[in-house]
């Protein structure tokens, strides 16, 4: 899946992927800006834009090797906050993936999430999903439904999240014992949800990101999803 392309020299490009296999890989694809007038070049480049999924084949070592063959095998068109919201799993990936490390169940969840935000499935749900996914699959998920001294989440109980490992009872927490529970079953729709969801995961992406904000949350907004 392409991720990232940018100018190189004159008439190429570096463009990151996100592959099963081989986790994030960048690839210079030589002559692929060409001359103006370059018809194969236009079209290579075309399929060269973010979210595509691309069969991509290359030459050379784990250092910036060079594509050699490219063909598209799905265009994904995203507009307004849609297309926003797709950058923003794109920039979460490049941030906190490292090159040539393979996460083959994070691949599937991903090429699942920007099909559902192709497809007009509410963006609350969907980034949700996706931010736990990553989350977990990165090492620094946390539990929803035992808090830190495994005992079962209380509805009826308010919990503070404790150094982002997971969360500990307190009459004056952030979060009801009921909303932790409906996170831990995805239920996103309700507001007080929606809402504690979305700062909680940011709370625990922040510290990973090394303090450079992320610029598709400026697309999204003060009030996205």
């Amino acid at each position: 899946m392409v991720v990232h392309v940018r100018a190189y020299r004159e008439t190429s490009v570096i463009a990151r992927f996100f592959t099963a296999s081989h986790g994030m890989v960048s690839l210079v694809g030589k002559g692929i800006k060409g001359a103006r007038g370059n018809r194969r070049g236009s079209e290579r480049l075309a399929e060269l834009q973010p979210f595509n999924r691309v069969l991509v084949s290359w030459v050379g070592g784990r250092s910036l090797a060079t594509v050699t063959q490219i063909e598209m095998t799905q265009r994904r068109a995203l507009h307004g906050d849609r297309l926003a919201a797709g950058f923003y799993v794109l920039e979460l990936l490049s941030r906190l993936l490292q090159e040539h490390d393979p996460h083959p169940r994070l691949y599937q969840m991903t090429q699942a999430i920007l099909d559902a935000i192709v497809a007009d499935v509410a963006l609350a749900v969907v980034l949700r999903r996706f931010e736990r996914e990553l989350l977990g699959e990165l090492g620094f998920g946390v539990d929803f439904r035992d808090d830190l001294h495994g005992r079962a989440i209380d509805a009826d109980a308010s919990y503070r999240l404790e150094d982002g490992e997971g969360f500990l009872p307190d009459a004056r927490g952030d979060y009801p014992g009921s909303i932790l529970l409906a996170i831990d079953d995805n239920q996103y729709l309700q507001g007080p949800v929606r809402r504690a969801a979305r700062l909680l995961f940011r709370a625990l992406l922040d510290p990973h990101l090394g303090g450079k904000p992320l610029t598709s949350r400026l697309m999204l907004g003060t009030t996205s999803p």
